[in-house]
Formats: structure tokens, C-alpha cells, sequence
């Protein structure tokens, strides 16, 4: 009698054995370039939407000021208020990061009350600023320099009385601009975002992290290379630098900024102080508590700057 003929020898019509072990290699190759490919257009996407300029007209600020322009070492024209100090201070504000000047409006507010000199200006690529690449902040760094010899070159100013704010990226802008610059004198930072992918890189165990790593690590390396540039420190390491000039943290109740911040608090050298503010959101401080808010940086800044 004749055996039965085993399927493993079917013949496909092209006359070849049916390989379950290859089509099963195909799929799986389908579904790894599949997942590339994603990851690769996110990146992409994500690269698009943190570099493309922000530009348009800025208005308004109601408090008597200068509109000014001054340029960054590179020949970009920058553009913003300036409001003359009434004390011999003045605090550069520094914007978050899809914004412009008028970011920073509540805050210019609060000091010029208390008769602080403020500029104000738009980062390079947003508002009336010139520039064709946003980058993370990496490029705006730098440009704080400028900002703060223009502070620093007008009537009636104290050279050795400028600080700085910021909120968001605006605040590792202010970190990072005063580890650079002694001629900063005092630092506040209101939820100071990370600057490099090492402080950015999702976890492990996080909800998406097999999708949001590898997207994170593909979109800095992106922007690098579309702003040709790198990040020229870390917030954690900026943070360090700053001692023995005061520094003044603040943090929402989101977890994760609260541990960032907190993180920043435990490597900076005295005088250092944190202030969480549980209930607000990102960078909220200023409306949920604005009269805490006005007066907690007041105070920092009058100790900060105005003692003899």
C-alpha cells in the first residue's frame, strides 16, 4: 500500500513546498518595519512641530516701555519691550517655549509694581524675532548674553542688579543662561523643562515607553541636526552652577515636574529655596495664587538684589 503523502510537502501553484516558518518570518519582518516606521513619522512629526518659527505680530503692553531690538551674536535681530527700573534692577524674562513676550505679561506685571526695571523679548523664530529654527532653547542660551549687556548698557541700571525668570523652557533658559554668566545675579525658574534627551528619556515601565523612547531619542537628535546645534548643558548641571547666587525653584503638583524640580532643588548650593504650589497646573502659579506668586518672588528678588 502507498503511505499518505504529508502536507508538509504541499506544493504551492508556483510549484514550490509551503514554508509556515517563512511566512511567519515575513510577518514578523512586516510588523518590526511596520513599528519603524512609525516611530520614524512621529519623530519626524514631532521634530516638525518643535522647530518650525512662531512668528507674528505682537501687542500689547499697557505699562510705559521701549519697544527695543537688539542682536545676537549670530546677526539675528531680537525683538521686546523694556520697562526702566525705578530701583536700579531689572529682570530679563524669558518666554516658555510656544509662545512669545506676552508669555510673560503676568509676571513683567507683578514686578514692575514693586518698581523693577523688566525686558521682555521674543526668542529667536517667535513673535516679531528673526530667526527660521526654533531648538529646544539651545540656541536661545546664548542669545541671553546679549540680553543681558543691552539690561545692563541702559540709563539708570545697576550692572550688578539683574536677575532672571522663566517658566517651562523659558526657566532651563534661565538656568543655563546664568551657569554661563556671573553677571547674573539671581535666578527663579518656574518648572524648568529638561534640556537634553539623558533628562527627557521616558522610563522604562511608562505608559508608552516602547513607542515614546525611541520617538524622544530619534526627535533630539532631529532637531540637532535641523538646528545644528546641541544643547550646551543640562539643567541639572546648570542648577550646580549657580551657587552662591541666590535660586528660587517652583513646581505645580503634576508628579513628574514636582520630581524634576525637586531634583534640581537637591544639586543646587546655597541660598536655594523650592516652593511647590500642589493645586496648579504647568506653569499655573501665577492665576491660582497670583497675590502668593507676586509676593514670593518680590521677596526673592528684593533680597536677592537690593541689600546693600
Amino acid at each position: 500500500m502507498r503511505r499518505p503523502v504529508s502536507n508538509s510537502n504541499k506544493m504551492t501553484p508556483s510549484g514550490q513546498k509551503f514554508k509556515p516558518t517563512r511566512v511567519l518570518r515575513l510577518l514578523i519582518l512586516a510588523v518590526v518595519a511596520s513599528w519603524f516606521g512609525v516611530v520614524l513619522y512621529g519623530a519626524l512629526s514631532v521634530t516638525m512641530g518643535l522647530t518650525v518659527p512662531l512668528k507674528g505680530t505682537v501687542c500689547c503692553l499697557e505699562e510705559p516701555h521701549e519697544d527695543v531690538h537688539f542682536q545676537t551674536a549670530d546677526g539675528l535681530t531680537l525683538s521686546g519691550w523694556y520697562v526702566a527700573p525705578k530701583n536700579g534692577a531689572v529682570i530679563i524674562l524669558f518666554h516658555a517655549y510656544y509662545g512669545d513676550r506676552r508669555q510673560t505679561l503676568p509676571i513683567a506685571q507683578m514686578l514692575v509694581r514693586h518698581g523693577y526695571g523688566v525686558l521682555m523679548y521674543d526668542q529667536r523664530a517667535s513673535g516679531e524675532s528673526q530667526g527660521e529654527v526654533r531648538s529646544l532653547g539651545w540656541l536661545d542660551i546664548p542669545d541671553a548674553r546679549q540680553a543681558v549687556a543691552f539690561a545692563q548698557s541702559r540709563p539708570g541700571v545697576d550692572k550688578k542688579r539683574i536677575g532672571v525668570y522663566g517658566c517651562s523652557m523659558g526657566g532651563a533658559i534661565a538656568l543655563a543662561a546664568a551657569a554661563g554668566n556671573p553677571s547674573i545675579a539671581a535666578v527663579a525658574a518656574d518648572a524648568a523643562s529638561p534640556l537634553t534627551f539623558g533628562e527627557a528619556r521616558p522610563q522604562v515601565g511608562d505608559p508608552g515607553w516602547e513607542f515614546n523612547l525611541p520617538v524622544t531619542a530619534l526627535y533630539y537628535s532631529f532637531v540637532a541636526l535641523r538646528a545644528w546645534t546641541l544643547p550646551p548643558t543640562t539643567t541639572l548641571a546648570a542648577a550646580q552652577a549657580i551657587a552662591p547666587r541666590p535660586l528660587l525653584l517652583i513646581s505645580s503638583g503634576e508628579s513628574g515636574e514636582r520630581a524634576r524640580v525637586a531634583a534640581l532643588y537637591n544639586l543646587a548650593g546655597e541660598p536655594k529655596t523650592h516652593w511647590n504650589i500642589p493645586e496648579a497646573g504647568h506653569c499655573g502659579g501665577p492665576s491660582i495664587r497670583p497675590a502668593e506668586y507676586e509676593q514670593r518672588l518680590v521677596d526673592f528678588f528684593n533680597s536677592s538684589l537690593l541689600k546693600p
